[in-house]
This record gives structure tokens, sequence and C-alpha cells, in this order.
């Protein structure tokens, strides 16, 4: 080999290298293709029936705990927005009877937390959801990720935690082997009311145990809880996965089921502007929904659950 053919070759690597570089991070960053046949039913009409199959009263108010925070480039959450960055929350949510209540999603415990990047954990938070969550009539996740069914795993009191949390099969897998048998199975298709005006939505994508959940308050305001289908609002504003970087590679997701259902979220909002849909992690949206009023902040005292046989049929 010549001097002339290497220094030809350092030529042409130099020009390939970058261009290998952008497309790298093209498709790690801003590659949102929505593929062919990546649609999912979301019908309103039939959530609002399924809301109707279990009698008796609705929520009157729904609680939200921010038990921690962190920011994140807002490209890393959604796929192809800039880079500044997002304030991101992690939460746990409380629905609320006059003598019952329901806990959706429970966080971490603090040592997870921080190793997982969290910057602030919020212990008066996390205190008051693990004294919620013995005395909730059911306890559900909208997946199994640890962000959202770590705090019934860490909960001291799980031997009574336990036969309260309607998990599916894939959710339920976490769970200690020795307190997996104490769990009210969970197997639906598609759509599964578990309360007066309260449905889970199947919705396998970002994980194999994926939901979201429909609830109607005593008011008549509807809320979608998307959980980690859309971390951001802007992930159903614009139809924006996670970028590559994350839903692939990280969390390992099914994107042609997650895009299928952003879009669905998309239309729903679209046709029913007042319904509130309530992201996983996007701190800013979550705080206009409590100011708007439609979150109360906190978990506020409540009487203790009637017995176990009277929980939501499964």
């Amino acid at each position: 080999m010549t001097m002339r053919s290497v220094w030809r070759g350092l030529a042409v690597l130099g020009i390939l290298m970058p261009l290998l570089a952008a497309a790298a991070v093209y498709w790690l960053f801003y590659d949102n293709r929505l593929p062919a046949g990546s649609r999912f039913p979301l019908d309103l009409a039939a959530i609002r029936t399924e809301a109707d199959t279990v009698p008796g009263a609705v929520p009157d108010r729904i609680e939200v705990e921010v038990l921690a925070f962190r920011q994140a480039p807002r490209i890393v959450m959604q796929a192809g927005a800039d880079w500044a960055p997002v304030d991101l929350i992690y939460a746990s949510y409380r629905l609320v009877w006059p003598d019952r209540s329901i806990v959706v999603d429970s966080g971490q415990d603090e040592k997870s937390a921080h190793a997982a990047g969290v910057a602030v954990f919020e212990r008066p938070a996390w205190r008051r959801l693990q004294a919620a969550l013995p005395l909730a009539d059911a306890i559900i996740v909208t997946h199994e990720h640890p962000d959202h069914i770590g705090g019934i795993i860490a909960s001291p009191a799980l031997a009574t935690v336990a036969p309260r949390a309607l998990l599916l099969p894939e959710q339920a897998a976490l769970l200690p082997a020795r307190w997996r048998r104490m769990v009210q199975p969970l197997r639906y298709a598609s759509l599964k009311a578990i309360a007066p005006g309260v449905v889970l939505i199947r919705a396998r994508g970002h994980t194999p145990g994926s939901q979201m959940i429909y609830v109607r308050r005593a008011d008549g305001h509807e809320y979608i809880f998307m959980g980690d289908t859309a971390s951001l609002a802007g992930n159903v504003v614009e139809v924006r996965a996670r970028s590559r970087l994350v839903g692939d590679h990280l969390a390992k997701e099914d994107r042609s089921a997650v895009l299928g259902q952003l879009w669905a979220l998309q239309q729903l909002a679209i046709a029913d502007p007042q319904l509130t849909l309530v992201p996983g992690h996007d701190g800013t949206e979550i705080g206009k929904i409590i100011t708007a009023g439609w979150l109360t902040a906190h978990f506020q005292p409540q009487p203790a659950p009637q017995p176990i046989t009277d929980a939501p049929p499964v």
C-alpha cells in the first residue's frame, strides 16, 4: 500500500466519520417515523360504558403526592425536541371516596431513586404514601418499572399492602416471591372497570404490563392517567415517543405500539379537549393540572378501609 492510498483512505474516513456520527445522532434522538399500521383502539364511549358497569358513587377527588424530582434534556423524553432541560417528577395518585380510596402508582424508595438519578427525594411525601397504602381498598400501577411499582415492594406493611394490589402478571412478577401469591390476580383483554367510574385500559407497549387508567370524578370531570405511554404532554401533542436511546436501548419498549397509542391519545384530546390527560413524569404539566384544581396536592387524612373482602372486583 502506497502512502498516497493511505492518505486517500484517511481522507475518505475523515468525510465518513462525521456523516456516520450525524446519522447515529439522528437515529438515537430525532427519528420519530410512525410505522404503517401503528394504531391503537381508544374509544371514549366504550370506556364510559365500561365505567358504568360497576354501580355506586364515583370518586370525589384525586390527590397527588410528588415524591421526587430530576431534570433531563427534553429530547431524551421526546424524540426530535430541543436539548433544554425538562422537569421530571415521580408521583403517586389517590382516588378518594368518602369511605374508601384507590392508590395509583407508588414511586420508589429513596435509595433506589437516587441510584436511578433522582436529584431531590421528598421524604414527607414518601411517608404519606406509605401511610396511605395499607389504608387503600386497592392499589394499581400503570406499569412495572421500579419508579411506579417500587413503593409497594418497599412497603414496611407489605403483608397488608400486597393483598390490596391489583396487579397484572407482568407487574406482580417483580414482587418478592413470598408475597406474590397474596396479590389479587388481574387479567383482562382491553378494558376493565375496577370501581365506579374507574377503568383500566390495557396498553402494552412501554412495557408488557403497561396500562392506562380512566377516572370520572363526581363532578363529571374525566381523566386518563397515561403512565409512561406518555411521560410528557408533548409526547401526545406532537405524537413523539421517547428517543430511541431511551425507548429502544434502555426501556426496550415496543416503539410501534407506543406511537399508535400516542396517536390515539392525540385524537382523543382533539375530540374532547375537556378530558385531562395526566402524563407520567411531566412536572410542568402536572403542576398546571394541580393549579387548575383537577388534582389536590398531598394525600389527606382518611378513614380506615373496609375489609379486604370488599375490594373492587377483578
